[in-house]
């Protein structure tokens, strides 16, 4: 198989799989089910949904310390047309720089025109909305909730761009760092939401996978024929 083709194949494979997956759970309980973890059905509300160190730590500096990780790269870049050693690594900064701002963008441009409402606001929790599916059509009248996918998730999800800078560069530790790392910030990022009562698990999930492909896509049409293996994919 061609190295590019074989790239493809190992990076869109499990994404497929992975959106069947969610489409499946869409017929499933299981986002009421794990935001009602954290509903006080007595005082029908969520009770961390004002927590200080949730919001000031889990929610405002999280999304601050990607965002000055975006801009840090994108200042490296800039220097790589100043500083003849940064040269080499233009067209891979250019990727991560545009990777960590479109990804996060392209979640909140889905976010701005979704009819889903964020759990705080549904019936089921307390609020006036009614629950609808992905593909569910709004009741007449109904303004767009403007909750799907997590814009907070994606900022840790789009960390992954450094996941393929590492398997570009032949880097093993950068990818598994980039992998993982990006992984364990956008889930720990949209739990604090769904403990919140801001977004359900579907919705963090979701956020992944646009982030994932958006990033696969800059990588193939930025970086072009697919760097050296890092061992993750076998």
């Amino acid at each position: 198989m061609e190295p590019r083709a074989d790239f493809l194949l190992r990076h869109l494979g499990p994404a497929a799989a992975f959106a069947l997956l969610l489409l499946a759970l869409e017929r499933t309980g299981i986002d009421s089910a794990v935001s009602g973890w954290f509903f006080d059905a007595a005082a029908r509300t969520f009770p961390l949904r004002h927590n200080a160190m949730l919001e000031v730590l889990g929610h405002q500096w999280a999304r601050a310390l990607v965002i000055v990780t975006a801009c840090s790269v994108a200042v490296v870049f800039l220097l790589s047309f100043v500083l003849p050693l940064l040269r080499p690594y233009r067209r891979l900064l250019l990727f991560l720089t545009l990777a960590l701002m479109l990804a996060p963008l392209a979640v909140w441009r889905l976010k701005a025109s979704s009819m889903q409402y964020c759990p705080w606001r549904l019936q089921e929790f307390g609020g006036f909305a009614p629950h609808l599916s992905l593909f569910e059509a709004a009741p007449p009248g109904l303004p767009p909730g403007h909750c799907f996918p997590s814009g907070h998730a994606s900022a840790g999800f789009a960390l992954v761009a450094f996941y393929f800078a590492g398997r570009h560069l032949g880097n093993r530790p950068l990818a598994h760092a980039g992998l993982w790392g990006g992984i364990t910030a956008g889930t720990a990022f949209g739990f604090v939401r769904v403990a919140q009562g801001a977004n359900f698990l579907s919705h963090n999930l979701w956020s992944g996978l646009v982030c994932w492909l958006v990033i696969l896509a800059l990588y193939v049409a930025i970086m072009g024929v697919p760097g050296p293996r890092t061992g993750l994919e076998g």
